[in-house]
């Protein structure tokens, strides 16, 4: 650590001799008409926002979907800790889009998937949209129990507009859901479309984090597809069942396409209930 931060300082000394100002120290206050677009950019965004369509899941549903990160109980804590360290590292690297993957099915990834969507609703502060991309075995709709008016794959083929398609579970949280299996996902989202309709989605919603449900990745050819449309991966294995060969060959796949944001190991119970914890 001590090198490190001898390391950064000598840069940092470095630049401002040669001039170079350093982040955070030089600030160019933003002139009227600047400060003006951006009121208006941001005033644009929230309309966007309110305009989506709001459903509300009922307790219930999320509990059997095992979605506990919609409230602050203590069966929710580790999806609580997950999402604080995921927003954090994107934050820092100036990530927006995740995808979660797995090496098989089975492993838990579109309900940890559901549960970071679900925690980010209870930050008023950031903005997040969950899409699945699993569009072989879609799951999202019905884990929250909803029943979007388009589907997603009507989005991405131009057949239906994201604002009348997506629906919100709460101000900041929205969910772009599919309402059926689609027979060959691969033909669909290699389209040179799919990434124009991402795009446009992110500079009309500027979501803080577009979280991915993709397929796992070796047994899916469509899931190198969408890999390449994030900035980074989260992959999920199943304790007791994943193997170490199948979590590198995993890992060196995605690594191949976007960044390994990390590896969470799913369905571990390992702590004795007195303590008031889950994992």
């Amino acid at each position: 650590m001590e090198k490190l931060q001898a390391a950064l300082a000598r840069a940092r000394e470095k630049r401002e001799s040669d001039g170079e100002p350093i982040r955070g120290t030089a600030h160019q206050p933003k002139t009227p008409r600047a400060q003006a677009r951006e009121r208006a950019a941001d005033d644009k965004v929230l309309s966007a926002w309110e305009a989506l369509a709001t459903v509300e899941p009922s307790a219930r549903k999320l509990n059997q979907s095992r979605i506990y990160a919609a409230s602050a109980e203590s069966e929710g804590q580790a999806f609580d800790i997950l999402r604080a360290k995921i927003l954090l590292e994107m934050r820092q690297k100036g990530w927006t889009r995740l995808a979660i993957t797995s090496a098989t099915p089975g492993c838990g990834k579109s309900t940890i998937a559901c549960n970071l969507l679900a925690g980010m609703s209870r930050q008023p502060d950031a903005r997040g949209i969950l899409f699945d991309f699993d569009l072989r075995r879609p799951s999202i709709a019905k884990f929250f129990g909803v029943t979007p008016p388009a589907s997603i794959s009507d989005v991405l083929d131009g057949s239906a507009d994201f604002a009348h398609h997506a629906l919100k579970i709460a101000p900041n949280a929205a969910l772009s859901t599919a309402t059926g299996p689609v027979s060959d996902p691969a033909k669909l989202l290699t389209r040179n479309a799919v990434a124009e309709t991402l795009d446009n989605i992110q500079a009309t919603y500027r979501p803080d984090i577009m979280i991915f449900d993709t397929p796992p990745v070796l047994v899916s050819d469509e899931a190198r597809s969408l890999l390449r449309l994030v900035d980074a991966t989260l992959i999920i294995t199943q304790a007791e069942q994943s193997s170490i060969p199948q979590l590198d060959e995993a890992e060196r796949e995605v690594a191949k396409y976007s960044k390994v944001a990390g590896v969470v190991l799913n369905k571990l119970r390992h702590a004795n209930p007195e303590y008031g914890y889950d994992y």
